[in-house]
């Protein structure tokens, strides 16, 4: 029988997702959204994410040094998604479609605990959040029935789906069961870093 920890249990605080360092940036204040240069080394589909924008309703949670910090702290800072149909289609990495209504109550807790989850699967899964209200056409090209909903995709063929709807009760660590079960060990010593 396989252990899954409380993810919540294991951190008790959220990092704040901030710029990336070593990345040539602009910042606009309006919109918080930050211009880079892809830093050297990352993953191949960076090619597909734009600026660190907290507001787009389609972002990748990527794990990124913080800007204004010591050398070697990282957090997950929301990338936005310029071309979808590419990083889902992508073969380097399985992606994750996490589906939310920021309109929704407890949806910025639910949203810390995926930032968690997608901390624990750096270099196994990529996770995409996408504000279903906002990003409409995406939710309906999925058939995502409400929200939270999990789709995980491989080569863009949906491997499994986790409807938060279809459950009466369900929390973060059902997700990461979920995830375990289709063969992606979360690694929780990531959250210690």
């Amino acid at each position: 029988m396989r252990l899954v920890k409380t993810l919540a249990a294991v951190v008790g605080i959220c990092m704040l997702a901030l710029p990336c360092a070593g990345c040539s940036r602009k910042v606009s204040e309006a919109s918080q959204v930050v211009s880079y240069a892809m830093p050297d080394g990352a993953p191949a589909y960076y090619e597909y994410l734009g600026d660190i924008d907290y507001a787009t309703p389609t972002a990748a949670l990527v794990w990124e040094q913080v800007d204004g910090e010591a050398e070697g702290i990282y957090g997950i800072q929301y990338r936005e998604v310029i071309d979808f149909n590419s990083i889902t289609s992508q073969s380097d990495i399985a992606v994750c479609l996490y589906f939310y209504s920021s309109s929704a109550r407890g949806s910025q807790n639910l949203s810390a605990g995926v930032e968690d989850l997608a901390q624990t699967l750096v270099g196994q899964v990529l996770f995409i959040a996408i504000d279903g209200v906002e990003a409409d056409a995406v939710s309906t090209a999925y058939q995502v029935s409400g929200y939270p909903e999990f789709i995980l995709l491989n080569d863009n063929a949906r491997v499994s789906t986790f409807a938060g709807v279809e459950f009466e009760e369900w929390n973060i660590d059902d997700v990461t069961a979920w995830i375990a079960d289709n063969g992606y060990e979360p690694d929780l010593t990531m959250l210690m870093r």
